[in-house]
């Protein structure tokens, strides 16, 4: 029986040429196309062509009205959100300066080594543009408060522990890892370390009330005594007050003071370290190390801590009061009650004078002592600022003393004229007494007085 469907026949036994011989030549990649093929372009178009229906009338009209540049972003489309967002022109950045190498020197080093390197530095002279800035007044510089004396280190902050901590686990161990023949010890069990309260030093433990009054009993004890004070400042060999030992100098005096070897003493060495600070000019506020560099302390603090200690009563010390001497040699000046008078005729009342003599008669100097109260210390500063706004204060009298070898009665700084009468009058110095002036005091008001801090009366601290 014959298949219904007879395979087709060969191609070469029907006499025709194989698909392969029908096909175009391959195009070479590298030589001209072959001949009868259609420019790339034209395959392109067509293939194009065959795939794109050709676009109406109205889809060109809005094909040639739809502006150039990329189309907007929808931003409620997931894939906008990943797209990156247009990078904006970035500002221009203005050019740096140029750098001045022409300011600089070059100099050379010579190395331990031998060798010789060259470095680049500004000229000693070189002209900052940065002015010195003004002092600031009397009443803006910084004070110690009673928080930073004395100075301590504060304690490390303790991180609290907490209440129940989970037992520690041993390592766990891999079924697939290998023994290694060591038998493994557990570890044993951590026990939570009792919360303790941080305990403050015992600087900052110290009672403030003995603290001050040991300062201003060592202060006092530091300035009765021109020799004694001199030998602190002069560097020579000093003993503590406190504990009656021996040190080569104020520094090592300080560093004993501030760690006393025994405990039951660190009011009065404390106090004693302050005072110390404050009469040598050095930073009581820093803790005193081997670098000295609590001794770097600018002179407005110098002299503010100096003149915060005030003698009490309050007291105005009045040079110049000597009016002559007598025909026995003997000097003579102005007595209480004659001062009295002059302190009412410049209008200040509540002072009671004191004149200082001596083996050759009148100092030439008087005390005038006011009321121990706040009433008493305002009118003794306000006649100190009297006659300091006359360039007859401390400052003044250190100038005018300083020409003591001219004859005091024709001295135009120690007597003056009147323009009136023609009376010569001598010309009165005062200031506040501060400790520094004890030992121009006599015996028995040295004696009697005490040293107080201004702080303690001025409402602004």
């Amino acid at each position: 029986m014959k298949n219904p469907n007879p395979p087709p026949p060969h191609p070469a036994a029907a006499g025709k040429p194989p698909p392969s011989a029908m096909a175009l030549p391959r195009k070479s990649r590298w030589g001209p196309p072959p001949p009868g093929a259609a420019p790339a372009g034209d395959k392109a178009a067509a293939s194009t062509s065959a795939r794109t229906p050709t676009p109406t009338h109205a889809a060109d009209s809005r094909r040639h009205q739809a502006p150039p540049g990329p189309a907007p972003r929808n931003p409620a489309s997931p894939a906008a959100a990943l797209r990156p967002p247009q990078a904006h022109p970035a500002a221009e950045t203005p050019p740096p300066p140029a750098y001045g190498f022409q300011n600089l020197d070059r100099r050379t080093m010579l190395l331990a080594d031998g060798t010789v390197r060259t470095y680049f530095a500004l000229p000693p002279d070189y002209p900052f543009d940065t002015a010195p800035l003004p002092p600031l007044p009397q009443h803006l510089l910084p004070r110690a408060g009673p928080d930073l004396w004395p100075p301590h280190q504060p304690p490390p902050p303790q991180m609290p522990m907490p209440m129940h901590m989970p037992p520690h686990k041993a390592k766990r161990r891999h079924p697939a890892d290998q023994d290694d023949g060591f038998a493994r010890h557990p570890k044993q069990p951590r026990h939570d370390a009792p919360h303790l309260t941080p305990q403050l030093p015992p600087h900052a433990a110290v009672d403030r009330h003995a603290l001050r009054g040991a300062f201003l009993k060592y202060a006092k004890m530091l300035n009765e005594s021109s020799e004694q004070r001199r030998s602190y400042l002069e560097g020579r060999r000093v003993p503590c007050l406190a504990c009656g030992r021996d040190f080569a100098d104020a520094h090592g005096l300080v560093m004993h003071a501030y760690n006393p070897p025994n405990s039951d003493s660190l009011v009065d060495h404390l106090g004693l370290h302050k005072a110390l600070c404050v009469l040598m000019g050095w930073d009581y506020t820093k803790i005193p190390e081997n670098s000295k560099g609590y001794q770097s302390l600018s002179a407005d603090l110098v002299r503010a801590s100096r003149e915060d200690l005030i003698v009490w009563p309050p007291t105005v010390i009045i040079h110049n009061t000597a009016t002559g001497r007598k025909k026995d040699g003997r000097s003579e000046g102005l007595g209480n009650k004659d001062m009295d008078k002059k302190i009412a005729e410049l209008g200040f009342s509540g002072g009671k004078s004191r004149s200082l003599y001596g083996k050759e008669g009148h100092l030439g100097l008087t005390l005038v002592k006011f009321a121990n109260n706040t009433a008493g210390l305002k009118e003794a500063e306000r006649l100190a600022e009297f006659l300091e706004r006359q360039d007859h204060g401390r400052i003044g009298w250190s100038r005018a003393h300083a020409t003591h070898s001219i004859d005091s009665d024709q001295n135009p700084l120690l007597v003056e004229t009147d323009t009136r009468t023609g009376e010569r009058k001598r010309i009165l110095y005062g200031y506040l007494a501060i400790a520094s002036d004890l030992d121009e005091l006599d015996s028995d008001s040295r004696k009697r007085a005490f040293l107080k801090s201004r702080r303690e009366f001025d409402p602004s601290d």
